[in-house]
C-alpha cells in the first residue's frame, strides 16, 4: 500500500519564510549600499572632471603670460608691482619672488598684434578666490570691457560697473574651498631671462554634499621673459 507524499509543517514553513526574509533583508541592504556607493563614485567623478577643467583653463591661460610675439625692445605686457619689481605674473598683485595668494594676474598679445607698444584692455588677464551672488565661494576670471584702472585683485566684483569685471567661472554646483597660487623661479642661459613656474592647488566641494571634496595640484611652467 504506498503512502501519501507529506506536505510540510507549520513549523517548517515559518523557518523557511524566517531564512528567506533574512537573505531577502541581507539583499535588499546589499543593494542599497551599492547604490549608495556607485552614487557617491559618481559624483566624485562629476567633481575630478570639472577640477581637471579648471586646471586645462588656467594651464593654456597662465602659461602665455607675458608672450608678446613681435616685441623689439620693451615687453609690455610685462607687469610692474607697487614695489617697482617686475614680472610676467603677479600673485596678489606683487611680483615678489616669494609671493603665494588666491589671485594671479598676467597679460599677453591676445591677437598677436604687430608691433605691440602698450597693453590692450583684451590683453589683461586673472584668476582669483572670489563670491557669487549667493556668498558661495568660486573662482573667478578677469574679463574687461573698458579700461585697465580695475584690473586689480582686490577690485569689487559686486556691481561689475567701473570698480571691477570679475565674473564667476565655477559649474553651479561646485564650492571652491581653496584656492592658490606659488611662484618659483628658476634661472635660465641668460641672467635675464628667467623661466617661472607657478605651482597651483585648488580644492573644491559639491554644493549638495559637501563630503564630497577634491584637490587637484598642478604645475604652470612660464617660459617668457621675467623681470
Amino acid at each position: 500500500m504506498s503512502k501519501l507524499p507529506r506536505g510540510y509543517t507549520l513549523v517548517e514553513l515559518l523557518v523557511g519564510m524566517t531564512i528567506g526574509l533574512v537573505v531577502l533583508s541581507s539583499s535588499l541592504a546589499l543593494f542599497a549600499v551599492n547604490s549608495q556607493f556607485g552614487s557617491r563614485q559618481l559624483q566624485s567623478d562629476f567633481l575630478r572632471t570639472q577640477l581637471n577643467m579648471i586646471a586645462n583653463t588656467l594651464k593654456v591661460e597662465i602659461s602665455r603670460a607675458g608672450f608678446c610675439y613681435d616685441c623689439t625692445s620693451v615687453n609690455p605686457f610685462l607687469q610692474v608691482d607697487g614695489a617697482g619689481d617686475v614680472s610676467s605674473i603677479l600673485i596678489d598683485d606683487s611680483a615678489s619672488k616669494s609671493t603665494a595668494g588666491s589671485c594671479i594676474r598676467f597679460a599677453y598679445n591676445h591677437d598677436k598684434r604687430i608691433d605691440a607698444l602698450a597693453l590692450d584692455k583684451d590683453d589683461a588677464k586673472g584668476f582669483r578666490l572670489g563670491k557669487d551672488s549667493d556668498d558661495n565661494p568660486v573662482i573667478e576670471i578677469y574679463e574687461n570691457y573698458n579700461g585697465l584702472a580695475n584690473w586689480n585683485c582686490s577690485s569689487d566684483s559686486s556691481n561689475g560697473g567701473a570698480s571691477g569685471y570679475w565674473r564667476d567661472m565655477t559649474y553651479e554646483r561646485l564650492s571652491i574651498t581653496s584656492l592658490a597660487f606659488t611662484r618659483q623661479h628658476h634661472q635660465g642661459v641668460a641672467s635675464t631671462n628667467k623661466n617661472q613656474v607657478v605651482e597651483v592647488s585648488v580644492t573644491a566641494a559639491l554644493k549638495a554634499d559637501s563630503s564630497i571634496q577634491d584637490t587637484i595640484s598642478f604645475s604652470i611652467s612660464v617660459p617668457n621673459v621675467d623681470g
